[in-house]
């Protein structure tokens, strides 16, 4: 490396010579300086501001592309706005944690290598791996990099992972709340449109129908019951739950404003 003056740093140049033994690619300082230039981690360096505001574009591309359709299908969006943004925003996060995780887990085994004082090295592969004792001086320069410059990039990683776990948990919470205080569920109210079905056709009543798939798929009657009450389609369409095992499959946009 030269300096400013064009003469060859002396500091740098012993550091090189101290590091031979380790392949360039494979030392801790050079693992830390490729981290700070590779896509995504290097976004855990940035300052608070834009660091949030990417975190932000990937939470809403998520809701956009994954959360939002897969919420409608149990949620629909202008009759169930709450729960749809709950269901799809919970979904969105899920998923921006995860690109979080790895950051912290990348800038984590950097971390490690630069204040560990014995690091693994492979000279050509796996097979011939080797332990590496730093010098007093390099040891020294790598856990000033590993205290100063990684662990705080850690902590930031490390409150935004438990931020996520517990906007999700309020999510799940107030979701589950919202779903509790509402209306009968469209399960229960299935039940009733098939046991009144039953009834009409004069068929032997069912006091309780706690299960309707498995009970139509032994009683052809029920069956056809089941059908006549789901308007000829698939009885599953009218309940949230089988409806989403389904993945929605031969129903209609109606069934899903019930």
């Amino acid at each position: 490396m030269m300096s400013a003056g064009g003469k060859w740093n002396s500091d740098n140049l012993s550091f090189e010579r101290l590091e031979m033994e380790v392949p360039t690619e494979q030392r801790p300082v050079n693992e830390f300086k490729a981290l700070k230039d590779a896509t995504l981690y290097n976004w855990a360096q940035l300052d608070l501001k834009d660091y949030s505001l990417r975190l932000l574009l990937v939470w809403s591309g998520f809701f956009v592309f994954l959360g939002a359709p897969i919420a409608a299908a149990s949620f629909e969006p202008m009759k169930e706005p709450l729960e749809f943004f709950l269901a799809g925003g919970a979904g969105a996060l899920f998923a921006s944690a995860i690109l979080v995780l790895r950051m912290y887990l990348g800038w984590s085994y950097v971390g490690d290598r630069l204040l560990s004082a014995v690091v693994a090295y492979e000279e050509s592969g796996w097979y011939d791996g080797q332990l590496w004792v730093k010098p007093p001086e390099i040891l020294a320069r790598d856990r000033l990099l590993g205290s100063y410059q990684v662990k705080p990039i850690l902590n930031r990683l490390k409150q935004t992972l438990l931020g996520a776990g517990g906007a999700l948990m309020a999510s799940a919470v107030s979701l589950a709340l919202l779903l509790q205080a509402g209306e009968p569920t469209d399960f229960m109210a299935r039940n009733r449109e098939i046991a009144a079905a039953l009834a009409a056709k004069g068929l032997p009543s069912i006091d309780d129908v706690t299960n309707p798939p498995d009970l139509v798929a032994s009683d052809d009657d029920l069956a056809a019951a089941a059908a006549a009450a789901a308007d000829g389609r698939p009885a599953y369409c009218r309940d949230r739950y089988y409806r989403a095992l389904a993945g929605g499959q031969y129903c209609k946009w109606e069934d899903l404003q019930r």
